[in-house]
């Protein structure tokens, strides 16, 4: 284009200095035709210098600007998670967004994570302890072809948290459980890796793989993530939720309606993927959504399993969360066992609920959230655990957020003694 517009002016200057001009006597049409076609001249001068500014930052945005993957990747990295859809808004559900996106770039692997340390002093009758934990996830996704995609969750965790010497039902800290071995040497360990399918037109969802169930049963909007919202196990997860650890496993999902979502899992119980046909751990949900995608959206949920390792006994839980005015946010959890899930288990039942107050100050966001819950024995003898946590979550930058979080419990592991946490948490995006 340039060279064409620059073959056009030439032809203009020629035409201009070839008209001749007599020194003796002044042609007032030639000067009006010279000074018309100088400003012609003028005009493409200028018309070339806007088209080659134009296509310089065409240039610059081909190669710099973000696409819909782009955004999704930040999305995932650096804003808070109520940007994100309900359903997705847990650590690594909050991926789902993310990869359904992926399968615009075929074939092309894409890299993030994040780190979270959490220190937390906890106070009881007669002890004073400080424990110190650290996280780290990568995660790889890319997708083959439109209906097919690729996660891996690459995961490293140094500490166990208050619990070694303030025992709980459901954990003080989720994100716990040091991956060290005996000689000291922190380890790099396969947390998840899984392709996802979506045949028939995507009217069914097929996730196979090494997979983590909470991951698709249990949901819940407000409180299902450790490295953002509440660090207390009863509110990550349901305390009698009775299913084993990530393991080689299957899901199947599908959607009617944009309302309706019916679920089967399935998982071994054993991680080292032998003999997999045995011991089978199985479980199905239902769920419903009102109003999904506006500010009122409201989710409920509920699922029953088989656990194998309690010979084929059953247990079942029902999840609730709404938002209202996309910053209220309430949630409600409860889980009941048969009599030999509760003693495989330890729990026979489980309940908590609470809230979440979120929304931009500043330019960033700021959370707070308060939860209570109670967790039953399967031995009659012992008394109910009873559990509190507030937390304020602010996000400092587009990367970093951090979290004061106060942690109450009564009757930890059924006891009687009462004890008081006090944790600073820290997570990073990238």
């Amino acid at each position: 284009m340039k060279i064409q517009i620059y073959f056009k002016v030439s032809i203009l200057l020629l035409t201009v200095f070839h008209i001749p001009v007599n020194a003796q006597q002044v042609d007032t049409t030639s000067v009006n035709h010279i000074k018309a076609l100088e400003s012609q001249i003028d005009s493409l001068c200028r018309t070339i210098r806007l088209m080659d500014k134009e296509l310089q930052q065409v240039k610059q945005n081909t190669v710099e600007g973000s696409s819909d993957v782009d955004e999704l990747i930040a999305l995932l990295n650096n804003d808070d998670v109520e940007s994100v859809s309900v359903e997705s808004r847990s650590r690594r559900k909050r991926v789902d967004a993310l990869l359904k996106a992926i399968t615009q770039r075929p074939g092309q692997l894409s890299f993030n994570g994040g780190a979270t340390t959490i220190l937390q002093n906890g106070s009881g009758d007669d002890s004073s302890r400080t424990t110190a934990v650290g996280s780290f996830d990568i995660y790889a996704h890319t997708a083959f072809g439109e209906n097919t995609l690729l996660f891996i969750d690459l995961e490293a965790i140094g500490g166990n948290g208050p619990d070694v010497f303030f025992p709980t039902f459901s954990g003080l800290n989720e994100d716990a459980g040091s991956t060290q071995d005996e000689d000291g040497i922190d380890r790099l360990t396969v947390l998840e890796a899984w392709a996802e399918f979506t045949p028939l037109n995507k009217i069914i969802t097929v996730t196979a793989g090494k997979i983590d169930l909470t991951n698709y049963f249990d949901n819940n909007a407000s409180a299902n993530d450790e490295t953002m919202q509440f660090i207390s196990g009863a509110f990550v997860n349901n305390a009698a939720f009775a299913v084993p650890g990530n393991a080689p496993g299957l899901r199947l999902r599908s959607t009617l309606y944009n309302r309706i979502h019916l679920q089967l899992g399935i998982s071994s119980v054993n991680n080292s993927g032998r003999d997999i046909s045995k011991e089978i751990y199985r479980i199905a949900s239902i769920g419903y959504t009102l109003s999904p995608g506006s500010d009122y959206e409201a989710n409920l949920r509920f699922y029953g399993y088989q656990h194998p390792l309690a010979d084929n006994s059953t247990g079942w839980g029902i999840s609730f969360d709404n938002v209202v005015f996309s910053t209220y946010n309430i949630f409600a959890r409860y889980g009941n066992n048969n009599s030999k899930v509760a003693e495989y288990w330890g729990v026979q039942s489980s309940w908590s609920a609470g809230a979440r107050f979120v929304r931009q100050i500043a330019g960033h966001s700021t959370a707070l959230g308060l939860a209570y819950g109670e967790n039953t024995s399967f031995r009659k003898n012992l008394k109910d655990e009873k559990i509190m946590e507030i937390y304020a979550r602010r996000q400092l930058n587009e990367w970093t957020f951090i979290s004061p979080h106060l942690q109450f419990v009564w009757n930890g592991s059924g006891t009687s003694d009462p004890v008081m946490i006090f944790g600073i948490r820290t997570h990073f995006n990238f």
